[in-house]
């Protein structure tokens, strides 16, 4: 019985030291799960602060991608509209000025066609003005002298010495500027074949040619005006007698002859009034007073 009871004791000894260390060995577990759970906590804390700082990195990392978008379709709509309007602030003078161009150029046309214009009409004035100039001294001729009494005029006529030079250059004149044409080309014609040398011939000459140029007898005319450019070739009139044989020419419509007879005016004495005015009478006609040049081969 003692032999029972001492075993029970021993096991009842042995027992409970193996449960205290059984105990001591869970709570040595426990605390390690403890430490590793709280081990687990502060690795998820760390990480969940660590996501949210991150997502909270990549929000204001996309909100300033979308204000940085913004800012830049913002700047580029300034921008855009702010090259709109200098261009058209700038295009606006270019616009207007190139319209006063355009009208100014418009104006310098019109300028030009109206000088051409007056210059066409003053053209012409001057050539009616010389043609009337000459129909003035046809039709002022005077009156013809009424025959004397004599029963034979003829005879009379035969026996008087003739009228002097003078008497005759004066008579022929008066009667020219008076419009009597008829008795003043008898005069002069008869001037010159009375008195060829003198100084006068040149001028009764070439009142001869007007005449004939007055009454439209333009051939006459011509060959009158010839005669002073043959005859006395060093005279006074010779460059008028070239540029009214050229007026003969061109009222008898041969204008090409004509241009060519002033054209040898202007080149013989360029420096005379008439050289200047067959230049105006060449300008008329659309030609160039000066001859063509003829090309080099």
């Amino acid at each position: 019985m003692k032999r029972h009871l001492g075993v029970l004791v021993l096991f009842i000894l042995l027992v409970p030291n193996h449960g205290f260390a059984a105990s001591k060995e869970q709570l040595e577990m426990q605390r390690e799960i403890a430490q590793v759970e709280e081990e687990v906590r502060m690795l998820q804390s760390g990480f969940d602060q660590k996501t949210a700082t991150l997502l909270t990195l990549i929000q204001q990392t996309l909100d300033v991608g979308n204000k940085s978008n913004t800012d830049v379709s913002v700047l580029k709509a300034s921008i855009t509209e702010t090259v709109d309007r200098l261009l058209k602030e700038g295009l606006r003078p270019i616009a207007g000025l190139t319209a006063k161009v355009d009208n100014t150029n418009n104006d310098l046309s019109d300028v030009r066609n109206s000088m051409a214009d007056i210059t066409t009409q003053l053209n012409r004035i001057q050539q009616t003005l010389t043609d009337m100039n000459n129909a003035i001294k046809v039709i002022q001729a005077p009156p013809i002298a009424p025959p004397s009494q004599n029963t034979n005029p003829d005879a009379a006529a035969r026996n008087l010495p003739p009228p002097s030079a003078k008497s005759l250059y004066d008579n022929g004149t008066n009667d020219f500027n008076s419009g009597k044409a008829d008795l003043a080309a008898e005069e002069f014609t008869t001037f010159l074949k009375t008195y060829p040398d003198d100084p006068n011939a040149p001028e009764v000459q070439f009142d001869i040619g007007q005449v004939h140029l007055g009454q439209q007898k333009y051939d006459l005319a011509e060959t009158d005006f010839d005669a002073v450019l043959e005859k006395y070739p060093e005279g006074k009139r010779t460059p008028d007698a070239y540029f009214m044989k050229g007026m003969a020419m061109k009222l008898g419509h041969h204008p090409d002859a004509a241009v060519t007879v002033w054209r040898t005016l202007i080149r013989k004495f360029p420096h005379s009034d008439a050289a200047k005015q067959a230049a105006e009478q060449i300008r008329a006609m659309g030609l160039s007073p000066a001859p063509a040049t003829p090309r080099k081969r």
